[in-house]
This record gives structure tokens, C-alpha cells and sequence, in this order.
């Protein structure tokens, strides 16, 4: 038989369609990609240590590379090839792109060094879900479940998170889509319906009927199962009682009553016994949803075909994984599944002998599916299949590897939009075992030519101007998708701003030439002359000057004149030689 590494995802809320999983890394390998959906192939580990590789469907080269280079990519528009780490992504996928790949691998001499094919199936998901129940008279649950859209769905039906026995119906099994509960079965009932790319659940509570036995207030004895919303009044019975009275040091008497009714306890105080109760509920529902478990949609799903020798399967910690270990286990006379000395799961045809899981697995001997719940890192590690003929001669064994991982719970995605119209991008997710990170844009992978820095498998990116449309950030692991979605930067939002800012600096710069003008016309304005002269003298004396030294004074008195208020005009001092009446003079007098 082929390998089947097909993992498929529970993909709420994701708008761009179902996205699977699938390691082609061994000869053989069945993938199965979701009609309309997305397809993650791993063709090889690293292509950049590769000289020359063709990757075709019957005689047509869908990828042609060498090392880092990618020389062809017939499906360019809507595929895109990481050398990096070999994996080779198909959006919009049809009916057409379902066939046989086969992978070719040429060392430097130009020779074929490595062949493999991979099996590529197409599958329409399940789209809805319809669960009918009804109640019947003796408290049973007829429910039936049915599908809309998905090719080859399969049914299946758990209470309260474990898969339903045999002890717990009373027609149908848990593959069928009709079935029909037993009176004491009470609980959350979940039907599941399933193919290689898709699951989808409904439930419903059971009916929840009450076996009521005892004599009514009419005197008529009942003994049977009776609905919820039935209010059944029965006689009180008989009781004996005792009273015993005792006296204290005190003085007090104490009254003790002993009783063989039913003790029911009373406290005038139940509103405080409530209040308690609504607060112990109310953080309880807080813890769920801080820790994100809300009924089923914290527990991830996966499925593993491990048909094959050597088959590599995936677990979420703390979900479930279904692993298809045989076709029929009602045709094989004696099997074992065993994780390394220890048997985990022993049976003989429709029997199961041991299931050292029984609390937290079921097994389906009709299809061989082995479902574990509950996963933990213990779950994780090598188990071996040993199928024996009637003469209790193995006759078939095969081995699985299951890992387990932590799937990826929330994505943070931050942008910014720089000046020139560029968007800088930032993604990060919260747990997760070795995450991986990619981007598309409107529904199509992120090309080279559209990102100024980063690539698309980096947490960090920058886009060019001219990109634009509604940005996704996913980040996977084997077990997990989660996507965070952001719009682009558009420019055209900012041209309001973009022109005002412009018109403001366009004023302040018309408003600083004017001042700057202004200005310099000042300084250059030529000032009008205050006065024509430069010496203006007034209030002039002329006083007889005394003998000096006891000598006579000749016969004529020598005079001296005396000035007053002299002003200067503003105008620059002029160095000219000036004449003798460049003076003048008023109100001259001489002294007697």
C-alpha cells in the first residue's frame, strides 16, 4: 500500500478557503488538497543544495530549478516555490490539478540521482452539518445526522468528548448516520463528519430522562424513566424519629433529632450559598476562556494514514489524532500495536483484547482507525503494527513515527504606513512548536517584485507603494493555521492631508518673502536731509578780557568772543575745508 501523510486542519473563520498539509518526501506519498482551497507540498528539504530538479504531471514540467533558481513555474499565477525549504504551495486549486507528480533530481553530471511520485487527490469539504434528534416515550434519543457538500464523507459520534461504545446504543454504530441512544446515556452528543480536507461538527444535549421511582400523592406506585420538564409529586415516606434532650453546665438544654429520612440540609442563609456558587461558575467560565477552551473548538483534529511502513504522523497537544492502521481488522486474525516493549492496543478480528488507552482511545475494528483524545508529549514517539496469520507467524509489520506538537493559538499582525506610501509589516503568533510564516495577498502568495524588503516566509516585510489589496499573515505548523488579515496602505486616503499640509507650507513661505521684501526696501529708502548746514551757532558774546599780571592794557581792549548752543545735523560729517564766512552769527554784542 501507498503512504498517506495527509494532515488536514479544522479551519474556522478562514475566508480564503480549506488549506492542507502534505510531506511528498517519500516515494508513493498520497496527498489530498480541498476544491477551491490551498495545497502545501513538501517536495524536498532544501533545494539550494539541489544542482537540477523537475517536478511534472504525466509529460508536463510544472517546476523546473536549479539550487536557488527557479527557471520555470507553469503555475506561477496562483503557486509559489520556497528553495529554501522545499515546499511547494497551489492556491485556487480544481479538479485538474488532482494526478499523479512525479519528482526528478539530477546531480552536477546531468544523471538522475533521485525519483518519487506523490498522489494528489482533490476533494470537495464539508460544508454543514445537520443533526435531527427526538426523544422517545421511554427516554431513548433517535438521532441522525447528514451532510451538505464533501466527497466521501464519514460519520462518527461522541458524548462528552469520548467516542460512543457499543453498551451505549441501542441501534446503529459510531460510523453510522442514524443512531439511536439508551435511557441513561445523558450528555453533550457530537456528530462529526469528515474527509481527507475537511471536519465539521453538530451537537446536541440528550434527552436526559430521570428513572423515578415511588408512590405518588394519589396512593399509585411508579417505576419508570420520565422527561426532565415532567414534576412528579411523591409521597413523603415514613419516618421514625428520635428526640433526645440534654441538659448542659450551663443550664442550656440541647435537642438532638436523629432521623432515618433522607437528610436534606437547609440554611436560611442560601442566598449566600448561591452568591458562592454564581462566583465560583463565573471564574470557572473566566478560566475557560483565558485558557482558550471552549467546548470543541480547542481541541484540534488530525488524521494520519499510517498504512504505510515508515508513515509520519502529527498529534496537537491536548486534541486528537485518528490513525488509519489497517483496512479491515475483522479479516485479520491476530494484530498488536505496540510503542516500543509496551503493547498499547491488542485484538483478534472484531475483539479487542487489551487497549491500555481505553479511557482517553477508541478503536473501530470495521475500518481500522485508532482515535487517541486528550494527546500529551508522552503520546509521541515510534509505534509498530504486527499482523499475524492463522499460525500465529507475523506476517506484516510496519511502523508509524507520531509527533506531537503545540498547536499555534493566536497571530498578532502590526502595520505602518511610511511616507512615501510603503506599508511596513510585523507578524507574530503565541505558542506553537516550530511555527512557519507566510503571506498572501488577495487570496494570492506574496512574489519578490511586490516587497521592498523581507520575503515571504519572514516575520518582517515591507511592501512597495503600488501594493495593495487585503494583506494575510499565516502562521502553520503540522498540526495547526492560524491567519491574521490587514489592508493595505492607500494613498489616496492621505491626499487630503497630503494637500493641506503642502497649502499651509506654501502660505508661510509666500508670508515669509513679503516680510523679507519688505525689509530690504527699508534699507535701501534714501533719508531726507534735516537741515542744509552743518554748524549752527547762536547766542555769540564778546567780553573785554582782563589785564593780566598787573600790566596796562593797551589803548584798545582786545575782545573775545564767546559761543553758545551749537548743534550738529545728522547727516554724515563732511571733511571740507571751510571758508572764512562759512559763520554766522546772531545777536552779536560787544561788552562794556
Amino acid at each position: 500500500m501507498k503512504a498517506v501523510f495527509g494532515l488536514f486542519v479544522i479551519l474556522f473563520g478562514v475566508s480564503h478557503g480549506v488549506e492542507t498539509f502534505c510531506d511528498g518526501r517519500q516515494n508513493g506519498a498520497k496527498c489530498f488538497g480541498a476544491l477551491g482551497g490551498s495545497v502545501v507540498l513538501q517536495l524536498m528539504d532544501d533545494a539550494s543544495k539541489i544542482f537540477k530538479y523537475q517536478w511534472k504531471i504525466k509529460t508536463t514540467t510544472i517546476l523546473h530549478g536549479r539550487k536557488n533558481t527557479i527557471v520555470t513555474n507553469l503555475l506561477e499565477k496562483r503557486s509559489s516555490f520556497s528553495p529554501s525549504n522545499g515546499t511547494f504551495r497551489i492556491n485556487d486549486l480544481s479538479r485538474n490539478d488532482g494526478g499523479e507528480y512525479t519528482l526528478e533530481v539530477f546531480d552536477n553530471s546531468g544523471v538522475i540521482s533521485e525519483k518519487r511520485t506523490l498522489q494528489l487527490t482533490i476533494q470537495a469539504p464539508v460544508s454543514s452539518v445537520l443533526l435531527v434528534s427526538e426523544c422517545l416515550s421511554q427516554g431513548e434519543m433517535r438521532a441522525s445526522c447528514s451532510s451538505k457538500g464533501g466527497d466521501s464523507p464519514q460519520y462518527s459520534w461522541t458524548l462528552v468528548g469520548q467516542t460512543l461504545t457499543h453498551t451505549q446504543l441501542l441501534s446503529g454504530n459510531i460510523e453510522s448516520q442514524n443512531i439511536t441512544l439508551k435511557q441513561d446515556v445523558s450528555g453533550q452528543l457530537v456528530c462529526s463528519v469528515r474527509n481527507d480536507v475537511s471536519l465539521v461538527q453538530k451537537e446536541k444535549k440528550t434527552c436526559g430522562f430521570k428513572w423515578i421511582q415511588c408512590i405518588l400523592l394519589n396512593g399509585t406506585y411508579i417505576s419508570q424513566w420520565l422527561p426532565p420538564t415532567n414534576k412528579t409529586l411523591c409521597r413523603p415516606s415514613t419516618t421514625t424519629t428520635t428526640t433526645t434532650t440534654t441538659t448542659t453546665t450551663e443550664g442550656k438544654e440541647t435537642h438532638i433529632t436523629v432521623s432515618n429520612k433522607p437528610s436534606i440540609i437547609t440554611s436560611s442563609n442560601h442566598t449566600g450559598a448561591l452568591f458562592l456558587l454564581y462566583c465560583g461558575l463565573r471564574t470557572a467560565v473566566v478560566f475557560l476562556i483565558l485558557t482558550g477552551i471552549f467546548v470543541y473548538f480547542a481541541c484540534v483534529e488530525t488524521f494520519c494514514d499510517g498504512r504505510q511502513n515508515g508513515a509520519k504522523c502529527f498529534g496537537a497537544l491536548g486534541g486528537s489524532v485518528v490513525l488509519k492502521l489497517m483496512d479491515d481488522a475483522s479479516e485479520i486474525f491476530k494484530y498488536q500495536w505496540t510503542m516500543k516493549t509496551t503493547t498499547i492496543l491488542h485484538g483478534r478480528k472484531n475483539t479487542i483484547v487489551t487497549n491500555l488507552l481505553e479511557k482517553r482511545s477508541s478503536f473501530s475494528p470495521s475500518n481500522g482507525t485508532f482515535r487517541i483524545n486528550d494527546l500529551s508529549r508522552n503520546d509521541g514517539g515510534e509505534y509498530t503494527l504486527e499482523v499475524f496469520d492463522n499460525s500465529g507467524v507475523i506476517s506484516e509489520k510496519r511502523t508509524l513515527q507520531l509527533t506531537i506538537q503545540a498547536p499555534v493559538s493566536s497571530v498578532l499582525l502590526v502595520s505602518e504606513c511610511l511616507s512615501q506610501g510603503e506599508m511596513r509589516a510585523m507578524c507574530s503568533s503565541k505558542g506553537g512548536d516550530s511555527p512557519q510564516y507566510s503571506w498572501t495577498l488577495v487570496g494570492q502568495t506574496l512574489t519578490n517584485t511586490q516587497l521592498l524588503s523581507g520575503n515571504i516566509e519572514s516575520q518582517n516585510i515591507t511592501l512597495k507603494q503600488d501594493v495593495s489589496g487585503q494583506l494575510v499573515c499565516s502562521v502553520r505548523n503540522d498540526v495547526s493555521l492560524v491567519q491574521k488579515e490587514k489592508k493595505t496602505c492607500d494613498l489616496l486616503a492621505y491626499l487630503p492631508i497630503i494637500v493641506g499640509v503642502l497649502s499651509a507650507l506654501l502660505i508661510l513661505l509666500a508670508v515669509g518673502a513679503a516680510v523679507i521684501y519688505a525689509q530690504k526696501k527699508k534699507q535701501n529708502k534714501p533719508k531726507e536731509d534735516d537741515e542744509d548746514q552743518d554748524l549752527t551757532y547762536a547766542d555769540v558774546r564778546i567780553v573785554q578780557r582782563q589785564a593780566r599780571e598787573g600790566k596796562q592794557m593797551p589803548q584798545r581792549e582786545e575782545m573775545e568772543v564767546e559761543y553758545g548752543q551749537v548743534k550738529f545735523s545728522e547727516r554724515p560729517q563732511q571733511t571740507v575745508e571751510p571758508s572764512r564766512h562759512d559763520c554766522v552769527y546772531a545777536k552779536v554784542r560787544k561788552g562794556r
